[in-house]
């Protein structure tokens, strides 16, 4: 293109811009914004009219001894013939002995800052072997961790 042609592009360009007064366009402009604004507030209030939702404060369970209570569940990848949590000093936390299923969801007494698995597998033996422990600690996320080994589980867990 010479310079001739796009000095007669953007004459034509500029015929189809937009036309009407800037103020009349801001104030329209306005007023689409304060109209799609309202769905957005009556969606961000509460139902009961106040302003500030606050979430309900969640106290934990505890035990006669003040200790918090953690409900937990451990999944396996093959039925146990024993299974063993302890905590850091190696008390045991919660234990099944014999035969056993493959999920178990039970509570801990308390929150230990580790926990010990121990696993003893029945039946024939696999490549590999695997247990998912999930705790369900009270007014915080809850917890995962996978232990995974081709023999008997005994491994540690550090808690965040």
């Amino acid at each position: 293109m010479d310079a001739s042609g796009l000095h007669k592009c953007l004459v034509s360009f500029n015929t189809f811009g937009v036309r009407g007064s800037p103020i009349l366009r801001t104030l329209l402009t306005a007023l689409g914004l304060g109209l799609a604004a309202w769905p957005l507030w009556r969606m961000s209030r509460a139902t009961d009219g106040s302003v500030d939702a606050v979430a309900p404060v969640v106290t934990p369970a505890a035990d006669q001894a003040g200790n918090v209570v953690v409900p937990f569940e451990i999944r396996l990848s093959s039925t146990a013939s024993r299974l063993v949590l302890r905590d850091e000093n190696a008390e045991i936390l919660w234990q099944t002995d014999g035969p056993a299923s493959s999920e178990f969801l039970a509570q801990l007494p308390r929150l230990p800052r580790q926990i010990a698995v121990e696993i003893s597998w029945s039946g024939a033996p696999a490549p590999r072997y695997f247990a998912k422990l999930r705790l369900d600690v009270p007014a915080r996320e809850s917890l995962t961790h996978v232990f995974d080994a081709s023999g008997d589980i005994d491994d540690l867990w550090e808690l965040p």
